[in-house]
Protein backbone atom coordinates (compact mmCIF):
# COMPACT_ATOMS: atom_id res chain seq x y z
CA UNK A 1 0.00 0.00 0.00
CA UNK A 2 2.77 2.44 0.89
CA UNK A 3 5.46 3.16 -1.71
CA UNK A 4 7.91 5.74 -0.31
CA UNK A 5 9.62 6.45 -3.63
CA UNK A 6 9.60 5.58 -7.32
CA UNK A 7 5.97 6.37 -8.15
CA UNK A 8 4.90 9.58 -9.85
CA UNK A 9 1.58 9.49 -8.00
CA UNK A 10 2.53 7.89 -4.65
CA UNK A 11 3.10 7.19 -1.87
CA UNK A 12 -0.49 6.04 -1.15
CA UNK A 13 -3.08 4.75 -3.64
CA UNK A 14 -6.22 6.85 -3.98
CA UNK A 15 -9.21 7.30 -6.27
CA UNK A 16 -9.44 9.54 -9.31
CA UNK A 17 -12.07 9.38 -12.03
CA UNK A 18 -11.07 8.23 -15.56
CA UNK A 19 -10.06 10.95 -18.00
CA UNK A 20 -13.64 10.81 -19.30
CA UNK A 21 -16.40 10.17 -16.77
CA UNK A 22 -20.14 10.81 -16.46
CA UNK A 23 -19.63 11.97 -12.85
CA UNK A 24 -17.24 14.18 -10.90
CA UNK A 25 -14.84 12.95 -8.22
CA UNK A 26 -16.60 13.04 -4.83
CA UNK A 27 -13.35 12.63 -2.88
CA UNK A 28 -11.28 15.53 -4.18
CA UNK A 29 -11.67 18.87 -5.90
CA UNK A 30 -9.68 17.40 -8.81
CA UNK A 31 -11.46 14.80 -10.95
CA UNK A 32 -8.47 13.12 -12.63
CA UNK A 33 -4.95 12.11 -11.67
CA UNK A 34 -2.90 15.35 -11.66
CA UNK A 35 0.20 13.71 -13.14
CA UNK A 36 -1.42 11.69 -15.93
CA UNK A 37 -0.11 12.21 -19.48
CA UNK A 38 -2.90 13.72 -21.59
CA UNK A 39 -1.14 14.01 -24.99
CA UNK A 40 -3.54 16.79 -25.95
CA UNK A 41 -4.04 17.77 -29.58
CA UNK A 42 -7.05 18.50 -31.76
CA UNK A 43 -7.53 14.84 -32.79
CA UNK A 44 -7.26 13.64 -29.17
CA UNK A 45 -9.81 15.72 -27.30
CA UNK A 46 -11.53 14.67 -24.07
CA UNK A 47 -15.14 15.12 -22.98
CA UNK A 48 -15.47 17.04 -19.68
CA UNK A 49 -17.02 15.28 -16.65
CA UNK A 50 -20.77 14.87 -16.99
CA UNK A 51 -20.85 15.99 -20.63
CA UNK A 52 -24.57 15.66 -21.58
CA UNK A 53 -23.67 14.72 -25.18
CA UNK A 54 -22.11 11.48 -23.98
CA UNK A 55 -24.17 10.05 -21.13
CA UNK A 56 -23.01 6.42 -21.33
CA UNK A 57 -19.94 4.68 -19.95
CA UNK A 58 -17.99 2.69 -22.53
CA UNK A 59 -15.52 -0.03 -21.63
CA UNK A 60 -13.50 -2.52 -23.69
CA UNK A 61 -12.83 -6.19 -23.02
CA UNK A 62 -11.30 -9.40 -24.38
CA UNK A 63 -12.89 -12.40 -26.05
CA UNK A 64 -11.68 -15.94 -25.33
CA UNK A 65 -11.47 -16.73 -29.06
CA UNK A 66 -9.18 -13.82 -30.00
CA UNK A 67 -5.75 -12.66 -28.90
CA UNK A 68 -4.73 -9.06 -28.10
CA UNK A 69 -5.66 -6.83 -31.05
CA UNK A 70 -6.70 -9.86 -33.12
CA UNK A 71 -3.80 -9.54 -35.57
CA UNK A 72 -3.06 -13.25 -35.24
CA UNK A 73 -6.40 -14.84 -34.32
CA UNK A 74 -8.47 -12.99 -36.95
CA UNK A 75 -6.45 -14.74 -39.67
CA UNK A 76 -7.37 -18.20 -38.30
CA UNK A 77 -10.60 -19.43 -39.86
CA UNK A 78 -11.69 -21.62 -36.94
CA UNK A 79 -11.36 -18.75 -34.43
CA UNK A 80 -12.92 -16.25 -36.79
CA UNK A 81 -15.90 -18.54 -37.21
CA UNK A 82 -16.43 -18.62 -33.44
CA UNK A 83 -16.37 -14.81 -33.10
CA UNK A 84 -17.03 -13.50 -36.60
CA UNK A 85 -18.08 -9.89 -36.12
CA UNK A 86 -17.57 -6.75 -34.06
CA UNK A 87 -20.41 -6.12 -31.60
CA UNK A 88 -21.45 -3.77 -28.82
CA UNK A 89 -22.94 -5.26 -25.66
CA UNK A 90 -25.77 -3.24 -24.11
CA UNK A 91 -28.32 -3.82 -21.37
CA UNK A 92 -32.00 -4.60 -22.08
CA UNK A 93 -32.87 -1.33 -20.32
CA UNK A 94 -30.70 0.77 -22.63
CA UNK A 95 -31.86 -1.19 -25.67
CA UNK A 96 -35.48 -0.42 -24.78
CA UNK A 97 -34.68 3.25 -24.18
CA UNK A 98 -32.97 3.61 -27.57
CA UNK A 99 -35.33 1.23 -29.44
CA UNK A 100 -32.43 -1.06 -30.34
CA UNK A 101 -33.13 -4.71 -31.08
CA UNK A 102 -30.64 -7.53 -30.75
CA UNK A 103 -28.39 -7.68 -33.88
CA UNK A 104 -29.29 -4.13 -35.01
CA UNK A 105 -26.42 -2.07 -36.37
CA UNK A 106 -25.46 0.80 -34.07
CA UNK A 107 -23.00 3.65 -34.44
CA UNK A 108 -20.75 4.43 -31.49
CA UNK A 109 -19.24 7.92 -31.67
CA UNK A 110 -16.63 9.64 -29.56
CA UNK A 111 -14.83 13.00 -29.61
CA UNK A 112 -12.13 11.09 -31.48
CA UNK A 113 -13.93 8.87 -33.94
CA UNK A 114 -16.90 6.67 -34.82
CA UNK A 115 -17.38 2.94 -35.37
CA UNK A 116 -20.24 0.62 -36.24
CA UNK A 117 -21.11 -2.70 -34.59
CA UNK A 118 -23.94 -5.16 -34.14
CA UNK A 119 -25.96 -4.83 -30.94
CA UNK A 120 -25.76 -7.67 -28.44
CA UNK A 121 -28.52 -7.11 -25.90
CA UNK A 122 -27.36 -8.85 -22.74
CA UNK A 123 -28.23 -8.94 -19.05
CA UNK A 124 -24.51 -9.11 -18.25
CA UNK A 125 -24.39 -5.34 -18.77
CA UNK A 126 -26.41 -3.53 -16.11
CA UNK A 127 -27.24 0.11 -15.40
CA UNK A 128 -25.52 1.78 -12.47
CA UNK A 129 -26.88 4.25 -9.94
CA UNK A 130 -24.37 7.07 -9.49
CA UNK A 131 -25.19 10.06 -7.32
CA UNK A 132 -28.88 9.19 -7.55
CA UNK A 133 -28.81 9.05 -11.36
CA UNK A 134 -29.10 6.01 -13.64
CA UNK A 135 -25.97 5.69 -15.78
CA UNK A 136 -25.92 3.09 -18.55
CA UNK A 137 -22.77 1.27 -19.60
CA UNK A 138 -21.87 -0.46 -22.85
CA UNK A 139 -18.96 -2.73 -23.76
CA UNK A 140 -17.07 -3.61 -26.93
CA UNK A 141 -14.28 -6.13 -27.65
CA UNK A 142 -10.99 -4.70 -28.93
CA UNK A 143 -9.90 -7.54 -31.25
CA UNK A 144 -11.23 -6.27 -34.57
CA UNK A 145 -9.59 -4.17 -37.27
CA UNK A 146 -9.19 -3.56 -40.99
CA UNK A 147 -6.80 -6.42 -41.86
CA UNK A 148 -7.43 -10.10 -42.51
CA UNK A 149 -10.43 -12.16 -43.62
CA UNK A 150 -12.40 -11.17 -40.50
CA UNK A 151 -12.85 -7.41 -40.36
CA UNK A 152 -14.64 -4.97 -38.11
CA UNK A 153 -14.35 -1.44 -36.86
CA UNK A 154 -11.58 -0.96 -34.31
CA UNK A 155 -12.39 -0.02 -30.72
CA UNK A 156 -9.21 2.05 -30.61
CA UNK A 157 -10.83 4.52 -33.01
CA UNK A 158 -12.90 5.66 -30.03
CA UNK A 159 -10.48 5.69 -27.13
CA UNK A 160 -8.22 8.56 -26.16
CA UNK A 161 -4.44 8.45 -26.29
CA UNK A 162 -3.24 8.96 -22.75
CA UNK A 163 -0.49 7.74 -20.49
CA UNK A 164 -0.60 6.37 -16.95
CA UNK A 165 2.00 8.47 -15.04
CA UNK A 166 4.40 5.66 -14.12
CA UNK A 167 4.73 3.40 -17.19
CA UNK A 168 2.58 5.32 -19.75
CA UNK A 169 0.02 2.53 -20.25
CA UNK A 170 -2.91 3.92 -22.24
CA UNK A 171 -6.21 4.30 -20.43
CA UNK A 172 -8.61 2.45 -22.72
CA UNK A 173 -10.95 0.75 -20.28
CA UNK A 174 -13.17 3.70 -19.42
CA UNK A 175 -14.54 6.54 -21.49
CA UNK A 176 -17.94 8.09 -22.18
CA UNK A 177 -20.27 7.33 -25.07
CA UNK A 178 -23.68 7.62 -26.75
CA UNK A 179 -25.43 5.18 -29.15
CA UNK A 180 -27.27 5.51 -32.50
CA UNK A 181 -29.36 2.78 -34.15
CA UNK A 182 -28.62 1.93 -37.79
CA UNK A 183 -31.29 -0.73 -38.30
CA UNK A 184 -30.96 -4.21 -39.74
CA UNK A 185 -31.46 -3.82 -43.51
CA UNK A 186 -29.15 -2.84 -46.31
CA UNK A 187 -25.40 -2.24 -46.22
CA UNK A 188 -23.93 -1.00 -42.95
CA UNK A 189 -24.04 2.76 -42.56
CA UNK A 190 -20.85 4.79 -42.58
CA UNK A 191 -19.91 5.78 -39.02
CA UNK A 192 -17.59 8.50 -40.31
CA UNK A 193 -20.58 10.22 -41.92
CA UNK A 194 -22.35 10.47 -38.56
CA UNK A 195 -19.13 11.66 -36.98
CA UNK A 196 -18.80 14.42 -39.57
CA UNK A 197 -22.46 15.38 -39.27
CA UNK A 198 -22.22 15.74 -35.50
CA UNK A 199 -19.02 17.75 -35.83
CA UNK A 200 -17.33 16.61 -32.63
CA UNK A 201 -15.21 13.84 -31.06
CA UNK A 202 -16.52 11.92 -27.81
CA UNK A 203 -18.32 8.49 -27.52
CA UNK A 204 -21.90 8.04 -28.65
CA UNK A 205 -24.22 4.98 -29.15
CA UNK A 206 -27.80 5.12 -30.62
CA UNK A 207 -29.97 3.60 -33.32
CA UNK A 208 -27.99 5.24 -36.04
CA UNK A 209 -29.01 8.08 -38.29
CA UNK A 210 -25.95 7.64 -40.51
CA UNK A 211 -27.62 5.56 -43.27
Amino acid sequence: MYVPKGLQDGPFPTHYEPLESPVRNLFYSRDTNPVVNWFTRNENRFAPPGDPRFPYVLTTYRLTEHHTGGGMSRFLSHLSELQPEMFVEISPELAAKLKIDNSDYVCIVSLRGAIEARALVSRRIRPMNLNGKTVHQVAIPFHFGAAGPLRGNAANNLVAISGEPNVTIMESKALVCEDNRNGTDGPPARPQLLFDMLGYRASKITRSTCE
